[in-house]
């Protein structure tokens, strides 16, 4: 469900909380849109797409741009001699990373779109983005990550978009930290703490001043989400 914005003034096309929220499907028969009839469902729905579209586009928080403005601004320490580069993102409690190249980009939060008989605890459905309608899989699900409600930071859930050899999907995530440079001497062994399914898809651990970032195996973990695609 799209979120309601702050009133303003009402007009025909853009009531202040949503047509789709009063006269939509959920709605009373005698009292829903007569447009229903032809859309079926209010998300096919012109009028629904263009304020999704305002929500998704709808300019940055002044504390998130100062979140970002702080990120963003600290010195870069050795950046030339930092011979690779992991995107990292937090799922649940773990802090994870795969491999900048694979990133296509990373949009807000927005609904996702079960389908009946085969969403699944990996395959969550179906996401908009941009117009596009993608897979949305999850990787907390491959891994076995429970849901985590403490607050970690007040940056938002984002939704990431992957590609990797001509295969795109669309995976939630917590937090984003961004792209993060390292060496070989910044990478160390799994530790015995990590075991079961995070074990398997996980290759190494980048160790960054306080906090320690698994490197997920992306070969292995693309080749089990395509497959719960099928």
């Amino acid at each position: 469900m799209l979120e309601k914005q702050r009133p303003t003034k009402a007009n025909a096309d853009n009531p202040p909380d949503g047509c789709w929220g009063r006269i939509g499907e959920k709605a009373p028969r005698d009292r829903r849109c007569e447009r229903l009839s032809e859309m079926i469902r209010c998300r096919n729905c012109p009028v629904f797409i263009a304020a999704g579209r305002r929500l998704l586009n709808r300019p940055l928080s002044e504390e998130y741009q100062r979140q970002l403005t702080e990120r963003y601004g600290l010195p870069i320490i050795n950046a030339k001699t930092k011979a690779m580069k992991s995107f990292v993102f937090r799922v649940g409690h773990e802090w994870l990373g795969i491999h900048s190249a694979l990133i296509r980009e990373v949009v807000n939060m927005g609904p996702i779109h079960s389908i009946p008989h085969k969403s699944s605890r990996i395959f969550r459905g179906l996401v908009n983005i941009r117009g596009r309608l993608e897979l949305c899989v999850s990787i907390g699900g491959i891994l076995r990550i429970e849901a985590d409600h403490r607050e970690y930071s007040r940056s938002p859930e984002r939704l990431i978009v992957v590609v990797k050899a001509g295969q795109s999907m669309v995976f939630p995530v917590s937090e984003v930290m961004g792209p993060v440079p390292y060496d070989k001497i910044d990478i160390k062994p799994l530790s015995p703490t990590i075991s079961g399914s995070r074990a398997v898809y996980i290759k190494s651990v980048l160790s960054v001043p306080n906090r320690d970032i698994s490197l997920l195996d992306d070969a292995l973990l693309f080749r089990i989400l395509t497959r719960n695609l099928e």
